[in-house]
């Protein structure tokens, strides 16, 4: 019996090590996520993840940009990236993210940010960190701001996760 319950604490933490990190809002964007995988040369990464970009974003045009021998820069667009509710309507934007990856074989590092924000197709002047006071809280009348774009940027990033993993 002892050696099963051993078994079962080691197999659940190789699962809960093998979940990518959750991207949380700072007033200042996205902190870089460091992300476990099986051991994968690095080229086979990029060519995993250049499938990945055409895939996930077949709706829209996909740059991929910067690629070396151990990093590239994806960038897109998501519509509904986030909403906020005020006065009771809701105002829902369109993205345009980037992800910058640097691959290291068993592990690889994901820099996620909002470079631009649209409204019906009209670029705004506002960035995520325009939503914050200068204290680092959300902004009144954006709660809902805060939830919606880290489900977005969650959403993208277990979606690359889940497609380098499953290549296997």
């Amino acid at each position: 019996m002892k050696w099963f319950a051993n078994i079962i604490i080691l197999l659940t933490a190789c699962v809960l090590n093998a979940q990518p990190p959750t991207l949380k809002l700072t007033s200042g964007g996205f902190d870089p996520v460091k992300v476990s995988i099986p051991q994968t040369p690095n080229e086979k990464l990029i060519e995993l993840t250049r499938q990945w970009a055409a895939e996930a974003n077949r709706n829209y045009d996909v740059d991929i940009t910067e690629v070396t021998g151990n990093s590239m820069t994806v960038s897109s667009f998501r519509n509904k990236g986030f909403y906020y509710r005020s006065k009771g309507e809701t105002y829902r934007h369109k993205i345009r993210y980037e992800m910058r990856f640097s691959f290291s074989g068993d592990f690889y590092t994901i820099t996620f940010s909002v470079p631009e924000i649209y409204n019906d197709d009209i670029l705004l002047k506002y960035t995520l960190p325009d939503y914050f006071d200068s204290k680092g809280n959300i902004k009144e009348g954006y709660t809902d701001l805060k939830p919606s774009i880290e489900n977005t940027a969650n959403t993208i990033v277990n979606s690359h996760y889940n497609f380098i993993v499953n290549f296997r």
